[in-house]
């Protein structure tokens, strides 16, 4: 634990192999879409994997967010009694599956009460030290990529979106506070591109629907109800209740324009938003990583100057940064080769 109240635990597949096959669970997503869209920057990948994460600690930020739902919870139970009804979309989530096994370890608990569900936020570098230690803020909308949806706080289900907002933590900088905290005690940065998202306990609360961008975004559910009639920093009152309730969180589903992903979108993001765990997770191009026997072959002839044993010994340090298929398929590769040369270790 740090003096400042805020901790974070590394996590690893050997000690926490429930936990962390749950968080791979969230990379899982559609390939082609990847490095594509308004929101991207081009790249050639067509898989994420994840490489480190870290269960995130901070009771500051936790009780802003308790004391917020209590508030949403009452409104919520005021709604009730004028005779409506929250909507119920907790169930409807890519990342149910894995709230359900960090649940079934202990490792977190959603309130069904209040839509609350597991939601991915990806980060630049720069930004993320702040936000582990102070929280999402609303207020800094569209700093890093457009608002199209009102001035919230973006969330997505899927670690597709949440990976368009990111950028690269390529090397370890020993200056660096956020270095400090993440690889000074426990992990060491791989030396290769990292790319960070923040996994969240959201509560939705009672949201509204859209499937259109702007100001003068309608529901879903009723196109004579604008979701921001006074502007685009709040969402529209619930109708029929008084005194007036504000909708608690906006859903952008797919329509028009933003056909992929739907996105989630908070404008109380320290009451609502709670950051569960933080991963770091390498993008990969599978198909530019096969490589056939001969490839690998030809690879260690022209290096040739080099041992043998060296050389295997250099593949098996670059193995953890491929894939798993491609580097069972490596490794099999370099047992094979292995039995070329008796001095060789295998």
């Amino acid at each position: 634990a740090e003096d400042d109240g805020m901790s974070l635990w590394p996590l690893s597949e050997r000690r926490d192999p429930a936990v962390w096959r749950a968080l791979s669970g969230l990379s899982a997503t559609h390939g082609a879409w990847l490095g594509r869209g308004r929101d991207a920057s081009q790249g050639t990948y067509d898989s994420l994997r994840l490489a480190c994460a870290w269960r995130i600690e901070n009771p500051r930020r936790s009780a802003r967010v308790e004391g917020g739902t209590r508030c949403m919870s009452d409104e919520l139970d005021c709604l009730k009694r004028k005779g409506g009804v929250a909507r119920e979309v907790w169930r409807d989530m890519m990342t149910s599956s894995t709230a359900a096994a960090l649940e079934a370890q202990g490792k977190l608990q959603l309130r069904a009460e209040l839509n609350e569900v597991l939601l991915l936020h990806g980060i630049p570098r720069s930004s993320l030290l702040t936000v582990l230690a102070n929280g999402l803020n609303e207020r800094f909308s569209g700093t890093h990529a457009g608002a199209a949806f009102g001035n919230g706080a973006y969330l997505a289900e899927d670690l597709g979106k949440a990976d368009q907002y990111v950028d690269a933590d390529a090397n370890y900088d020993p200056a660096s506070d956020l270095h400090q905290r993440l690889y000074g005690r426990s992990y060491r940065h791989p030396g290769t591109a990292l790319h960070y998202a923040l996994v969240c306990r959201v509560a939705l609360g009672h949201p509204i629907r859209t499937k259109d961008a702007g100001a003068l975004a309608r529901s879903c559910d009723d196109p004579n109800e604008r979701v921001f009639p006074v502007n685009v920093r709040e969402l529209a009152p619930v109708p029929n209740v008084a005194p007036p309730m504000h909708y608690h969180s906006l859903i952008a589903e797919k329509g028009p324009g933003h056909d992929r992903y739907r996105e989630f979108v908070i404008f109380h993001a320290s009451d609502y938003i709670c950051p569960e765990y933080l991963i770091a997770y390498h993008r990969e191009n599978s198909s530019a990583l096969t490589l056939s026997e001969r490839d690998v072959v030809m690879l260690l002839h022209e290096k040739g100057a080099l041992a043998l044993p060296q050389l295997i010994k250099h593949f098996k340090e670059v193995l953890p940064s491929f894939g798993a298929e491609v580097r069972k398929h490596l490794q099999d590769i370099l047992k094979k080769v292995a039995k070329l040369d008796k001095r060789a270790d295998g």
